[in-house]
């Protein structure tokens, strides 16, 4: 495989491998997060817009954060404090998110669809002496930024967190038999708010590379869905982190391969530009027909003990 596609592979997947480890903690705790688009572009907006304003790429981050993390609070206020349906109010805090940063964009920047600029800090390349020595390896891994390495990072911590911590034991437990966990003694509330508001830190730490690091630019609707993939990467990997990360880079490739395939074959890009929505379908159905012939080998197993 070509070094160039791997890396910009890794790339790619950097805001998705953020995402999805947020998605996957609330996922382990039993709540389908799908306002993980909405997080990330708000943090987006927070991201340049206060990278802008002060020069400061940690304020940018340190914003994208607080403002991605103040969604998710805001989410949990719905869905556990007023009971309402956590899958109408994760598309509806989305809508929000869309909505608010569009309408901040044209009332502070007065721009009605990107707003980029010189003056915008990014993350620059870290190079590794002595990386490039080694074949392929070096080239894949070396001249990222801080933020890509922190993203792969991330997924070992999550991984040792939730199968070598106390606190990982009940995310587990609360999201597998809630009652069982109520009845040893565990607040499931205060697991479920946990999770929810550490998904917001990674999206905020998705949306600030997305915008600051991927790019340097804010532009509406700029996640491109990247919220709704990483859900697709959690379901197929069954909320595993190293596998949901592997999955992850699975859709990164895909997208690198509709960005390089036009150059190659000559084929409008508009039509290549569906190659990772068609590997996420593609992913989804999987897991359906997966979990339908579990139910039905199941129901087999009951039948036969009947």
């Amino acid at each position: 495989m070509d070094s160039d596609l791997v890396f910009s592979a890794i790339r790619i997947s950097t805001p998705l491998i953020f995402a999805a480890m947020g998605g996957l903690l609330t996922y382990r705790a039993g709540m389908l997060n799908i306002a993980l688009d909405g997080f990330m572009i708000v943090a987006c907006f927070a991201a340049v817009g206060v990278a802008y304003v002060t020069g400061s790429l940690f304020l940018g981050v340190a914003a994208a954060v607080v403002c991605s993390v103040a969604l998710s609070a805001l989410l949990v206020l719905f869905a556990l404090k007023f009971k309402a349906d956590i899958f109408i109010a994760g598309v509806a805090i989305t809508f929000l998110g869309y909505g608010l940063t569009a309408l901040l964009l044209k009332g502070i920047f007065n721009q009605d669809g990107v707003f980029a600029s010189p003056d915008i800090p990014r993350f620059t390349a870290i190079h590794i002496p002595g990386l490039d020595a080694i074949p392929f390896i070096g080239p894949v891994l070396n001249d990222h930024s801080l933020m890509v390495y922190l993203a792969y990072l991330s997924v070992p911590v999550v991984a040792f967190v939730l199968h070598r911590t106390r606190w990982g034991l009940r995310v587990r437990v609360v999201g597998e038999a809630e009652d069982a966990a109520e009845a040893a003694g565990v607040n499931s509330q205060r697991i479920k708010v946990q999770t929810m508001l550490l998904s917001g830190v990674f999206c905020g730490l998705a949306g600030a590379y997305l915008s600051l690091g991927y790019v340097t630019l804010f532009a509406n609707k700029m996640t491109n869905d990247r919220g709704l993939i990483a859900l697709a990467a959690i379901f197929f990997a069954k909320g595993r982190p190293y596998a949901t990360a592997l999955v992850a880079l699975l859709f990164g490739t895909s997208q690198a391969l509709s960005i390089r395939l036009p150059e190659i074959t000559g084929i409008a890009p508009q039509l290549l530009q569906i190659i990772p929505y068609a590997v996420t379908v593609a992913a989804l159905v999987f897991v359906g027909v997966r979990n339908t012939r579990k139910r039905q080998k199941r129901a087999a197993w009951r039948f036969d003990v009947e």
